[in-house]
């Protein structure tokens, strides 16, 4: 049976399992908001609804989010093509890491329905090659993705590392995949920044704050960042703030007991605006062991707040053009992140150059995957 032409029309759904808690759902948004501000309506569609994702609320007005309600890999190819039959939309861009990328892959050969397919890498794949676990990923997923993913109309990545981590792992020619920045900067962005919070230590000018945002999980190696900065607290009279939340929390929370410092690290939790915190901060410091692009990392330059950065695979030295923009030290190495921040404590750097930051802003990024998404329009 051929769709109803008269049934409402979405230009370009992004599809994902759930809304993540974390930088790619800040992306989407952000992409979101571009387009409908260039007149095209996006909606959001997710296999199962996160009700406790902090990041929920934070879905733009005039944006539709839709749940297929869909558990297992049968509910999920049958809900997804039924809804892409209803709403026959022009594009749909996959905006998480694995399986769902496949489902959408086979229910496009399956759904009768012509629209631009394309598939987005926010990760780094071959940690994924690396770790125990999930065992699905190396002995399933991959050697799936290596002979489903060129059946994509695009393929993009969020940094030059990130596209070719990618093409070594699912061995793919390179010149199938883009490379995008993710949308960070804008005007937004500027004026969160400006918003006043209500922690006590922003209150005292005389005592510096070190801050760090992501998810409390390992890949953060935020264990590094609190080992680091109890070295500069015995030199140095300043404060750690870490915003976020995870498994790691508790962990994490013995560490700065066991180190004595209770009174000058704290872990507040996840803040829906945390841009206010970081442009009030002396340093932001991003301690992680692998990134696609490191998002707070451009935020931090965005709002002139000084960055370091570990030299991780491999978005933040893309992000701070090898160091040029920040400052990078090895992987896993406390005393060089110590006297990073002492460096930085001691001698802040001049603000990033706008020319610099223009390739990340919410706008260019957004123009990027319209010439992709839908060409004709352009």
């Amino acid at each position: 049976m051929a769709p109803d032409v008269r049934q409402p029309r979405t230009d370009i759904v992004f599809y994902t399992r759930q809304l993540h808690n974390g930088g790619v759902d800040r992306v989407v948004f952000n992409l979101a908001e571009e387009f409908l501000r260039a007149g095209i309506n996006p909606t959001i569609l997710v296999d199962l609804d996160n009700r406790y994702s902090p990041f929920r609320p934070l879905i733009p007005r005039g944006v539709d989010y839709v749940v297929l309600d869909a558990r297992g890999p049968l509910a999920r190819l049958v809900k997804l093509r039924r809804y892409l039959r209803h709403k026959r939309p022009a594009a749909v861009m996959c905006t998480s890491f694995g399986f769902p990328n496949l489902y959408a892959v086979v229910v496009r050969r399956i759904a009768g329905v012509r629209f631009h397919l394309m598939l987005t890498e926010h990760c780094f794949p071959s940690v994924d090659v690396a770790a125990p676990r999930p065992w699905q990923a190396r002995f399933w997923f991959f050697p799936l993705a290596h002979y489903l993913y060129p059946f994509a109309d695009s393929i993009v990545a969020v940094s030059r590392g990130t596209a070719n981590d990618l093409a070594r792992v699912i061995r793919i020619p390179r010149e199938r995949i883009a490379a995008i920045y993710n949308p960070i900067v804008s005007d937004a962005l500027i004026d969160q920044a400006r918003e006043t919070v209500d922690h006590p230590w922003f209150a005292d000018a005389d005592t510096p704050v070190v801050i760090a945002v992501g998810r409390l999980e390992p890949q953060k190696n935020f264990s590094l960042l609190i080992r680091a900065f109890a070295a500069v607290r015995r030199t140095v009279r300043c404060r750690l703030l870490i915003l976020g939340d995870g498994s790691e929390r508790a962990m994490l929370s013995a560490l700065i007991t066991d180190l004595g410092l209770d009174d000058d690290v704290a872990m507040p939790g996840f803040a829906p605006n945390p841009h206010a915190y970081v442009a009030k901060a002396s340093v932001l410091v991003l301690s992680s062991d692998f990134e696609s692009l490191a998002n707070v990392v451009i935020e931090a330059m965005a709002v002139g707040t000084p960055v370091i950065a570990t030299d991780c695979p491999s978005g933040p030295a893309e992000a701070l053009d090898g160091g040029r923009f920040g400052t990078l030290v090895p992987v896993g190495d406390d005393a060089r992140l110590r006297d990073a921040m002492l460096a930085l404590l001691d001698r802040p750097p001049r603000p990033v150059a706008p020319s610099w930051l223009a390739q990340f802003t919410t706008r260019h990024a957004a123009e990027r995957y319209l010439e992709i998404l839908l060409p004709a329009a352009q």
